[in-house]
């Protein structure tokens, strides 16, 4: 069971940092210029931000038990995991909606829609999975473990109390996180399938004038994709989890096989957190397009055109020039390559010239040419 208990943690903090720079990335790229001015962009960006604190949480959760130590913050820490948790699994189930209603009827999807509205709708989904869980508060205690010759506890960790009727409240979250949820994203799925196979059908059967004008709607085609393909994942591994800690209330079998199975099972669930990033990954070309276009731009570019700079800096000359009628020396520039060598006229007479570096030449305009008085 050690051995099993070292897989479980080293899994699950591997998942949590791949997930969080997933969903990080994630959160970058349906910010920007494609997926930005869309309404579902504000439900990715709430569903990635609730799934970082998951996995952080529980991470964090996690660090603690290798190193058993007394703290005051293990009940907040469960508390706000389950938070995030139902938060996640609700935006997941009202994007599915959404993508069903935008199926049935694209011309007034706007209209029931915006950026505005979905950011306020997640925020007060956050406002209602506060209060859900607001019992918390009531109903768990820090309970603290003390050592066989110590007076003083060596560890703590939140339990409930005993009065808390646990199976009861096990079954209202599992109906809320997935007895609720899961048939809603199944409805919706197979609606949504269903209605895109319609329309790609009527669509190879148009012209290729009209079918030109139908590509319009590939962005919300793609976001379709992406959408459909998470709340598929997202049954699929949160099944087993769910069905494996009914099973475990009900027959109070905590054997060790069945401790195996809640391992697996626990791993799969939180893979679910860390998952957002390759569904998006592999179900969509433009997400593909626009995750190069990242890297191309602030890791690649950037990077080498400051070595760039540094390296091959434009040289550039200053001219001092003469005449018979004005002593003062005129200070001129212009670009060593396209300094032509010419005989001065007879009455200037070439004083010296000086080579110096500049940033770019964008910064001084267009290269001034010389030119004699």
């Amino acid at each position: 069971m050690f051995i099993l208990e070292r897989i479980r943690t080293i899994a699950i903090l591997c998942l949590s940092v791949f997930g969080c720079t997933g969903n990080i990335l994630t959160l970058i790229i349906v910010n920007q210029r494609f997926f930005r001015r869309t309404t579902s962009a504000a439900f990715i960006s709430g569903l990635c931000i609730a799934d970082c604190c998951v996995l952080c949480l529980h991470s964090l959760q996690i660090v603690a038990k290798l190193r058993p130590q007394v703290t005051s913050y293990d009940c907040i820490v469960f508390y706000f995991i389950d938070v995030f948790r139902l938060l996640s699994v609700w935006i997941v189930c009202f994007i599915n909606i959404e993508r069903c209603s935008l199926v049935f009827n694209p011309c007034h999807m706007p209209r029931l829609t915006s950026q505005i509205k979905s950011r306020l709708f997640v925020i007060l989904l956050f406002c209602i999975s506060l209060i859900i869980f607001s019992h918390y508060t009531y109903h768990m205690q820090i309970e603290y473990v003390r050592g066989a010759n110590q007076t003083e506890p060596s560890r703590s960790f939140c339990a409930f109390k005993k009065d808390f009727h646990r199976l009861t409240w096990e079954s209202i979250r599992s109906v809320l996180t997935y007895w609720l949820i899961v048939p809603v994203c199944i409805v919706c799925n197979i609606i949504i399938i269903k209605r895109l196979h319609q329309a790609s059908r009527i669509e190879r059967s148009l012209s290729p004038d009209t079918r030109t004008r139908l590509d319009l709607s590939s962005k919300q085609r793609q976001l379709t994709a992406m959408l459909v393909a998470s709340s598929l994942c997202f049954v699929v591994t949160a099944t087993p989890s769910t069905v494996h800690a009914i099973y475990l209330l009900i027959s109070k079998n905590f054997g060790n096989h069945q401790y195996v199975i809640h391992i697996f099972t626990n791993i799969l669930l939180h893979f679910h957190h860390a998952s957002n990033f390759l569904v998006f990954l592999f179900s969509c070309a433009r997400f593909r397009i626009e995750l190069i276009e990242l890297f191309r731009r602030y890791f690649c570019y950037k990077i080498y055109s400051n070595w760039y700079k540094r390296s091959t800096q434009n040289t550039e000359q200053v001219v001092f020039y003469s005449t018979k009628n004005q002593r003062t020396p005129v200070k001129l520039l212009s670009q060593k390559s396209n300094l032509q060598r010419r005989n001065p006229p007879n009455n200037i007479v070439l004083l010296g010239t000086n080579n110096y570096n500049i940033r770019s030449t964008r910064s001084y305009g267009h290269p001034v040419q010389p030119h004699y008085r």
